[in-house]
């Protein structure tokens, strides 16, 4: 079983990061249906400009790149939101495996190294968000005891 270390990302990790976040969310709204490709990037964009005012320094945002505990090497990349209040929920925005990476358990170790982590940051509960078509994900989160909690449904016409 693999383990993975969930380090703090460096401004330019988070550029980096955030540019990769910003095309991938355009390409899975257009593929979910959402949006049509000609303004997905347009609209992308605008989401992660409205959810992160201040970049990196963004209140509440945190941001990780997930190392392999044995070799040290990059595996993935995390990002999590913590609300304020009594009431900590965290909501995770964007989890993300590097391709070279995939099918080899590092998912998983991610999501358990940010149980851990959240824990600790005494958090109550986690969310996310993952499209319907993601049936790898889908599985992982269920197979880790996340619950839908909503659906949404559309048709074309």
């Amino acid at each position: 079983m693999v383990e993975v270390r969930l380090v703090p990302m460096n401004k330019k990790e988070f550029e980096v990061m955030r540019a990769a976040g910003v095309k991938r969310y355009a390409d899975e709204n257009v593929k979910a249906g959402y949006w049509k490709p000609a303004e997905a990037l347009k609209r992308s964009e605008a989401t992660h400009a409205n959810l992160l005012p201040d970049g990196l320094r963004t209140e509440g945002h945190h941001f990780y790149k997930a190392l392999d505990a044995e070799t040290e090497e990059r595996v993935g990349q995390l990002w999590l939101k913590v609300e304020p209040g009594e009431d900590r929920k965290g909501f995770i925005f964007d989890v993300f495996i590097d391709e070279g990476s995939r099918g080899k358990g590092y998912g998983r170790a991610m999501m358990l190294a940010l149980e851990t982590k959240a824990k600790r940051m005494k958090i109550d509960s986690l969310a996310l968000h993952v499209f319907a078509y993601n049936e790898v994900a889908r599985h992982l989160y269920g197979s880790l005891g996340y619950e839908v909690k909503s659906l949404n449904m559309m048709k074309g016409l």
